[in-house]
């Protein structure tokens, strides 16, 4: 058996928190307070009702013309209801396990290293594989950016020059500039 990865880790530890009990809340919410709720959040619960019986209507008037039957595309009456039923607890389930996912997804990207997030600069030509020339520049630029994320401006600065002998295409990329100009910036000397 493999170790988990550390993604696998974070959606589990996710999951853990997250637990059964979130689930069932969700799960016992009516509909009265589920339309409360999203009257609270600015949706008019009426108006998407009307949205939802149009597009239904349109469904089956497409059906319709599909089968060969002339359809009107008559709006029919929204049934009466004695009383509203409640959710189907699966609806609230994906709710709850959509809401996980995207904090999964959020603290996934802001726990990354730094050295993830470092520019990858493609090789400045064209070709399907890049000359050893080029990917010894692209190289020195992965290293220089490792570099300035280390706060060794000068270091970084210097691998950027020789990158540039190799590839001065590659240099005129924003991503080396971007680069180039925060190596500057942190390489002056503090007054």
């Amino acid at each position: 058996m493999s170790a988990m990865t550390r993604e696998e880790r974070l959606w589990q530890k996710l999951v853990d928190e997250t637990g059964e009990d979130l689930i069932e809340e969700a799960a016992a919410v009516s509909v009265a307070q589920a339309e409360k709720d999203l009257a609270a959040w600015g949706f008019d619960v009426a108006a998407e009702r009307a949205r939802a019986e149009a597009f239904l209507v349109s469904l089956e008037t497409a059906v319709a013309e599909e089968e060969g039957e002339v359809a009107q595309a008559v709006p029919r009456e929204a049934p009466k209801r004695a009383a509203k039923k409640p959710r189907p607890a699966a609806v609230w389930v994906a709710a709850a396990a959509a809401a996980v996912a995207a904090g999964a997804a959020v603290t996934y990207v802001t726990t990354r290293p730094e050295e993830a997030r470092s520019p990858v600069t493609p090789p400045s030509t064209g070709t399907t594989a890049p000359s050893p020339e080029l990917a010894a520049a692209a190289d020195l630029r992965h290293r220089a950016a490792a570099a300035c994320d280390r706060g060794r401006a000068d270091e970084c600065l210097s691998l950027l020059d020789q990158a540039a002998a190799k590839d001065p295409a590659g240099d005129t990329t924003p991503e080396v500039q971007r680069l180039r100009t925060k190596a500057e910036i942190e390489a002056k000397p503090k007054p």
